[in-house]
């Protein structure tokens, strides 16, 4: 039995049952970062003292017949971006080379107390300010599917490391895909919940000490190797009782049942053929199943506008000392936000679920930030490019969960978004669960 391949419901269930120990769980985990991680720079800070304490006291704990929680032993790693008490937390910012939090992250105390054990920090380029992940402190990640290209960013050393089974779960962020993209780039799976459904306090690039100012866009969330992989760690990290997002949950019918559209895309940047040929190769395997499907096109919504909301907010959020008249641009962003989430609520009449590609194109040789990119013989802005079909929702706030579908010519996953209602988390899992379980999953790279 190769532990490191196991999903976290499996492993959290044979620690429990005491057919493996923590010891012996951690231990492979340890030997094959010790392996892999020299060539994908994915796991930037390990504490073994730490993580050595962190087993015993589970193990001592089972032997007593007590349980933690539902990822008791199970092993993790945290995005840089995110405070852990004691152990360096840098989000790849000089400044902060460092820096020793005094306390958890909200996310990181709720995994604890579930009896997760946290391995190390994962690399993100300087505050997470990247689609792709090359740190000025600890240099750049690299694929696990091929080495010269990129895992995406800012949740890049994540993607990587759980691609790599060199952890069970990677906790970390998206402000504009930096879930979503590594997910796709590395072949793995995510979601981005309901915004405001998992907490984002102590995620930097809110610098510690400083005033929360980040209200909109930003989300915590995870990177794992399977759809039940992620309800199991959202049943944990989520605020179950926040205003306006308390889902009922009722018993979900077969998937045939749902109402689904499908584009290729949206707004001005196409997709590449090879991300085309993906997406209708699962809705051909759907449609086949007799799930109904629609086609249908975001033409009512200008993407234009979206990213100039969309900067207008997060400017004034990560700066909110500006002068008044920029707080005034601000509020009318927010309005301007309200009316597209009022336009996204009309499309999602009738609709569950939206499949649309996660990125036009799948993972790119590294280069240089914010140069165009080529997609089949036409050049687009950088940021445009890789963040096309993600942005919108941290905009709007709706929950998307990234499943992957396929390989490339080349060898490189290429994944699709599963695009959920307004606070309808548990209904996507769901429902994304059902899917995936009539997808081959992809190997592991290494």
């Amino acid at each position: 039995m190769k532990l490191t391949s196991l999903s976290a419901h499996t492993l959290a269930k044979i620690i429990r049952e005491r057919l493996v120990s923590c010891e012996e769980v951690v231990t492979a985990y340890l030997q094959r970062i010790s392996y892999y991680n020299p060539q994908l720079n994915a796991i930037i800070t390990l504490d073994p003292e730490q993580v050595d304490q962190q087993v015993k006291k589970a193990d001592r704990a089972l032997a007593k017949g007590k349980c933690f929680g539902p990822l008791h032993g199970v092993p993790i790693t945290i995005k840089d971006s995110l405070e852990t008490k004691g152990l360096r937390t840098t989000c790849s910012y000089e400044p902060l080379a460092n820096y020793i939090p005094r306390k958890d992250a909200t996310v990181v105390a709720k995994l604890k107390a579930a009896g997760a054990i946290i391995l190390g920090k994962t690399n993100t380029p300087k505050l997470t300010g990247d689609f792709q992940t090359n740190s000025p402190l600890f240099g750049r990640t690299n694929n696990p599917w091929n080495l010269d290209y990129t895992p995406g960013g800012s949740t890049g050393g994540g993607g990587s490391a759980i691609a790599a089974q060199l952890s069970v779960f990677d906790i970390g962020s998206d402000l504009g895909g930096s879930l979503r993209i590594p997910a796709h780039f590395c072949g793995i799976y995510t979601i981005k919940a309901t915004e405001k459904r998992v907490s984002t306090y102590g995620h930097i690039p809110e610098l510690p000490g400083n005033p929360l100012t980040i209200n909109h866009c930003q989300n915590v969330g995870y990177l794992g190797r399977s759809v039940e992989d992620l309800m199991l760690c959202f049943s944990v990290i989520k605020e179950s009782n926040h205003q306006g997002l308390n889902e009922k949950i009722n018993s979900f019918s077969s998937l045939n049942s749902y109402g689904f559209v499908w584009s290729y895309g949206f707004g001005n940047i196409p997709c590449c053929s090879e991300t085309k040929k993906a997406i209708k190769t699962v809705i051909d395997v759907l449609s086949e199943l007799d799930y109904q499907l629609e086609y249908r096109n975001l033409s009512q919504i200008n993407m234009d506008e979206v990213w100039e909301i969309y900067r207008n907010i997060l400017s004034y959020e990560f700066n909110p000392s500006t002068p008044k008249d920029e707080q005034k641009n601000y509020m009318i962003a927010l309005e301007k936000r309200q009316m597209i989430m009022n336009q996204l609520a009309l499309f999602f009449q009738k609709v569950d679920i939206w499949l649309i590609p996660v990125v036009p194109f799948p993972a790119f040789p590294r280069f240089p930030f914010g140069n165009d990119i080529d997609i089949e013989g036409k050049s687009y802005p950088y940021f445009q490019a890789i963040g096309a079909y993600t942005t919108l929702f941290n905009l709007t706030g709706y929950p998307v969960v990234v499943i992957p579908l396929t390989l490339s010519s080349k060898g490189l996953p290429i994944g699709v978004q599963l695009v959920g209602n307004y606070g309808n988390d548990q209904k996507l899992l769901t429902i994304a669960n059902q899917i995936s379980s009539i997808i081959n999953p992809l190997p592991c790279p290494l």
